[in-house]
């Protein structure tokens, strides 16, 4: 899950609070402490850490609660409300064609890759992106945006002869005719320094971008902040995209990004793949952070797959067979790894851990296994014993175990698909806390 660590803290900080037995002066005081710990753990910035806590403090122990809210309940809609606010709300940049966007951030940060992830996501919107490669201090910029153009089928236009940046940039957009919507890959540094920001405000003055968009590495921490700001005093920062947040990323970095630039963040990536990107939600994105998932980002992601709707319904009721599990199995593979799926639901942390660090090459295991049953075997996998087992091992090409381990698996997920399967619980405990992560 994305910031996997701040997460924890917060539902750690959430859980204890729950167990109080009564929220008085102390319970709220022990409450905020422990949610400045997780922050300053995740690299939040110390001042926004104690205006936070200072904000849900006060707001704890003089709000009445509306409605049907207990004094803890309240207390975590306040938390919610506040970690929203934190990360500046991010308001949608509206993007179309005509507009020219241009991309900065330093060397390293995924700056070239995102160019591509943008330009697949806008053109799924219907638009007509091109990009652009301008970043003449990388050498290996520009083949890999031709590469990455290529594959996603986008028009692409680089200069590797031409070493000033600006000039590549205005005979790019001079080759498309400054029609459709123009991406703009900038020139990056190891570091930040004069020279890249004199480079970069140059560029921003003369081509007059109607956004701009400034790429950070999740992974940077504090010194987030500084880049965004130095980013923002040479051309404006418009949005934010946050990259790398499927590894070590502690998240801290982001907000002190948003305070910095007063921008929100707009997109995230989430991985490698050209299809690891979307859409920044920051309701959501919360809500998954303190356990309630983002069941709204869930069906995001699920417009993307051809879903078997009556398959999904027995998958959530636990009623469900082989053929569902390889079906669901395929749509898992093109949604995304277990671990960003599950993090969109509801208490997804009590799934369990060996079924969250389920490898892609396990679950092709699968699908050899099951290709290799009888349709009664995988209409009815109870009919499945010794015999059957060795004879199915043998035909996939499998051990005796790991035909088990898919039995075993099955049965997991019955378990817990009854568990989330009760929606009309689920409902009334996300309206009982203010409508989080519904």
């Amino acid at each position: 899950m994305v910031f996997e660590k701040l997460s924890e803290g917060l539902q750690s900080s959430i859980t204890n609070l729950r167990k109080a037995v009564v929220v008085d002066k102390k319970t709220v005081k022990n409450y905020t402490k422990e949610i400045q710990k997780t922050l300053l753990s995740a690299d939040v910035q110390i001042e926004q850490v104690f205006e936070l806590s200072k904000r849900i403090e006060d707001r704890g122990l003089l709000e009445k609660p509306p409605g049907m809210l207990s004094r803890k309940e309240n207390l975590i809609r306040i938390t919610y409300e506040e970690l929203v606010n934190l990360l500046g709300k991010g308001e949608p940049v509206e993007i179309q064609d005509g507009q020219k966007l241009l991309l900065v951030g330093t060397q390293g940060s995924g700056k070239t890759t995102t160019v591509a992830k943008l330009g697949r996501y806008f053109k799924k919107k219907g638009m007509h992106p091109k990009l652009i490669c301008a970043d003449t201090f990388r050498p290996a910029a520009y083949e890999q945006l031709k590469q990455l153009s290529e594959e996603i089928k986008l028009p692409f236009y680089g200069n590797p002869g031409e070493k000033n940046a600006l000039n590549i940039i205005k005979e790019g957009i001079k080759e498309f005719k400054n029609e459709g919507l123009i991406l703009i890959d900038s020139e990056g540094r190891h570091k930040l320094d004069k020279e890249l920001m004199k480079d970069i405000n140059k560029i921003y003055k003369e081509i007059k971008p109607e956004r701009v968009l400034l790429i950070l590495d999740g992974t940077t921490g504090q010194q987030a902040g500084k880049e965004a700001e130095a980013f923002k005093n040479s051309s404006q920062v418009d949005g934010i995209i946050l990259t790398k947040l499927d590894g070590t990323a502690k998240g801290g970095g982001a907000i002190s990004a948003c305070s910095a630039t007063g921008s929100g963040v707009n997109f995230i990536g989430t991985g490698e793949h050209i299809n690891d990107f979307e859409e920044f939600n920051p309701e959501g994105f919360v809500s998954r952070l303190i356990g309630f998932g983002d069941l709204e980002g869930l069906l995001e992601k699920a417009k993307e797959v051809d879903f078997d709707e009556k398959a999904a319904e027995r998958m959530m009721s636990g009623k469900f067979n082989m053929n569902d599990i390889y079906s669901q199995i395929q749509q898992m593979k093109k949604m995304g790894p277990m671990k960003q799926v599950a993090g969109m639901l509801p208490f997804g942390a009590k799934i369990p851990k060996d079924m969250l660090d389920m490898q892609e090459e396990k679950l092709e295991k699968f699908i050899y296994i099951m290709d290799s049953m009888t349709p009664d075997e995988r209409e009815d996998p109870t009919l499945i014993k010794r015999e059957r087992i060795g004879r199915i091992s043998s035909g996939s090409g499998t051990k005796p175990e790991d035909v088990r381990e898919l039995i075993n698996y099955h049965k997991k997920m019955k378990k817990m698909m009854r568990m989330f399967g009760d929606e009309r619980k689920l409902k009334r405990l996300m309206k009982r806390l203010g409508g989080v992560g519904m």
